[in-house]
């Protein structure tokens, strides 16, 4: 008997909070109003987001050539400059062959280490540009679960589109749809601006990294001409 009474009171219990939580027929309005807004505001993201991601992405690539190309071509004018061989000057000609190997890695270990800059400079970038996709794959997931709740609404109510509408709208309260999406696509916008800001401090950091290692790479001019210097003195000399 005692159990029964326990069966009665939970069965009430849960019948009063379903009535009490009952949506009308303009909750029903604005709950379906609200998650059409929803899909149609990450539907204007996505194509929004296209053309940005584009075009940042080609302005993120130009501005990274712009920069290599500059401690590039700042690198071979002061390789020319020093290593340059002297009209008729055999002395200094049988230097260079003799330390062409010092030269030669000074230049390779320049390229070492821009292909290291450009190397951290985009995995950071593809990390940001990672996030963001993944944030567009979760929403288009909550689209098709939205779909696919509307389709079975509709079959399981035929013909009765108040009722079916009801059912989706119960969906949608029940399940959180809509505060979960809108949340998404919240997510969305901020991780498209992370996504900028992480392409201006890879820039940055590529910068002082190319900057770092042109600096190092002068510091190995500068050896290699010592050496040279010593070379020439000493032929001279002979």
């Amino acid at each position: 008997m005692l159990a029964y009474l326990c069966c009665v009171l939970i069965f009430l219990t849960v019948h009063l909070s379903t009535i009490q939580c009952e949506l009308t027929p303009n909750d029903v309005k604005t709950v379906l109003q609200q998650c059409q807004k929803n899909l149609n505001t990450s539907h204007e993201l996505d194509k929004n987001d296209k053309l940005l991601l584009a075009n940042w992405t080609a302005e993120f690539q130009m501005k990274q050539v712009n920069i290599t190309s500059h401690y590039r071509l700042e690198m071979t004018r002061h390789r020319e400059h020093n290593f340059k061989k002297v009209n008729l000057n055999t002395k200094w000609k049988e230097c260079l062959r003799l330390h062409n190997k010092e030269i030669r890695n000074s230049k390779r270990s320049y390229f070492e280490r821009e292909a290291e800059c450009l190397k951290a400079a985009n995995s950071a970038d593809r990390d940001r540009t990672r996030a963001v996709k993944q944030v567009e794959k979760e929403i288009k997931k909550w689209r098709k679960s939205y779909k696919y709740l509307s389709n079975l609404c509709d079959v399981d109510n035929p013909g009765d589109k108040e009722t079916a509408d009801r059912c989706l709208a119960e969906y949608v309260r029940r399940d959180n749809y809509d505060s979960t999406f809108e949340r998404l696509i919240l997510l969305k916008l901020e991780t498209m601006s992370d996504l900028l800001d992480q392409m201006n401090r890879c820039l940055n950091e590529l910068e002082d990294c190319l900057r770092s290692s042109f600096s190092d790479n002068l510091q190995s001019i500068r050896a290699v001409m010592n050496i040279l210097g010593q070379c020439y003195n000493r032929n001279r000399e002979n």
